[in-house]
């Protein structure tokens, strides 16, 4: 964990892995055999499960994470969410205050998005596999053992039932 600033806050389990850079912040939670790689920022509060591997330069805030979850290089999980309302005095953000639960045995590509929600978690069911260059919006649930491939995009508040394949560049 040498070059590596983890809040006094922060719990791990025996036998998690802190490369340089990396960030891990006040009462996140990281399980036994995880791998946060080198310049990853682990948010407050942000729960990760055993045997997990989070890539390089990846950030993941408010979200809860499963056991097993890969999460590839430069992935984004748990941003605020494109939610805005028309009014007289131009656009009004939506508060975004859900959080991102991704399930076991979960795999995001590099380079991927996944928001938080506005009214409800973010979703990704067990055993989905997403692609790089994936962008899934808020609210969004997406159901068990699922395929995303590559550029794909989910618009927010979308539901992906049980074992859905979805080819490259579907909206």
């Amino acid at each position: 964990m040498a070059g590596a600033h983890v809040h006094s806050s922060a719990r791990l389990e025996a036998g998690v892995t802190i490369d340089p850079l990396a960030l891990v912040g006040p009462d996140a939670e990281i399980g036994a055999g995880t791998l946060i790689a080198a310049g990853a920022v682990i948010g407050p509060c942000v729960a990760i499960g055993r045997d997990c591997a989070i890539g390089a330069g990846a950030s993941v805030l408010n979200a809860l994470i499963g056991d097993r979850v890969i999460i590839h290089a430069g992935a984004r999980i748990g941003q605020d969410g494109f939610g805005y309302l028309p009014s007289l005095r131009g656009h009004m953000k939506i508060p975004q205050a859900r959080r991102v639960i991704i399930q076991d045995d979960v795999e995001v590509g590099a380079n991927t998005t996944i928001d938080r929600g506005s009214t409800r978690d973010t979703t990704i069911g067990q055993g989905t596999k997403i692609d790089n260059l994936v962008q899934i919006a808020h609210n969004v649930s997406i159901g068990r053992h699922c395929l995303i491939a590559g550029q794909v995009g989910i618009s927010g508040s979308a539901r992906v039932g049980d074992f859905v394949m979805l080819g490259g560049k579907v909206g």
